[in-house]
């Protein structure tokens, strides 16, 4: 199959918020399975406690939105550039930073590692842009999650796991939620755009279980599947 994978930035870092190279690695070694049993990729990596922290900054010292934004996508490219490190050479040696540079790769058999694209996307959004452009057969989205709830599992305790969803069920759950830079929600509306026009089909896994992306493509250990309609 040809995939995108999304690792969310949260992943990366460690209880302190610094970027953990130990997690870089060990994401890097379950896409190298995943390689290995014969699937294309694309990686779509998130800017997480740095991207929060240099547009923190950026914020105190007055910076408009979208500087805010280029400094979280800065974030992006750092988190993209060691995990390219980590794949080694499995994949092209630096980030794809546009659409059309990706469009011109799509046919090399290394990994893409991509980040941010432009100030007011999600890296969210880049991957479903991803997952349209070549024409994936399932965007991985690796949260730090179960997969998607009814409510945010963080503040209710009660929160119910929707384990099948549709693009216009997930609207409604997150139509209420911020998107400032540096806060994107689990999926943003912008992605869900992308999901419905390309009818793509979503899965989301908890990244803070082993071997999360290689079960959910074997034994379809999968928390959440968004579902195109």
């Amino acid at each position: 199959m040809r995939l995108v994978i999304k690792i969310g930035g949260s992943l990366l870092s460690d209880k302190n918020q610094h970027l953990d190279v130990a997690r870089f690695q060990q994401y890097a070694n379950e896409v190298r399975q995943v390689v290995e049993q014969g699937h294309r990729i694309v990686l779509v990596v998130g800017g997480g406690a740095l991207a929060r922290t240099l547009v923190e900054q950026g914020r105190f010292l007055r910076a408009q939105r979208d500087a805010l934004d280029q400094l979280g996508i800065a974030a992006t490219w750092v988190c993209a550039q060691l995990m390219i490190a980590a794949l080694n050479n499995l994949a092209y040696p630096t980030p794809m930073m546009t659409e059309d540079q990706i469009a011109s790769h799509i046919d090399d058999r290394r990994i893409l590692v991509v980040g941010g694209l432009k100030p007011g996307q999600s890296t969210n959004a880049v991957a479903a842009r991803m997952a349209e452009i070549t024409q994936a057969n399932v965007l991985v989205n690796v949260t730090d999650v179960d997969g998607v709830f009814d409510k945010d599992p963080k503040r209710y305790t009660g929160a119910k796991l929707l384990e099948v969803i549709t693009a216009a069920r997930l609207r409604q759950i997150v139509s209420s939620l911020p998107s400032d830079p540096g806060t994107y929600p689990l999926f943003d509306k912008a992605a869900l755009e992308i999901v419905e026009r390309g009818r793509i089909e979503v899965w989301f896994v908890n990244g803070q279980q082993p071997h999360c992306i290689v079960d959910a493509l074997t034994e379809k250990r999968i928390g959440t599947r968004l579902v195109p309609g």
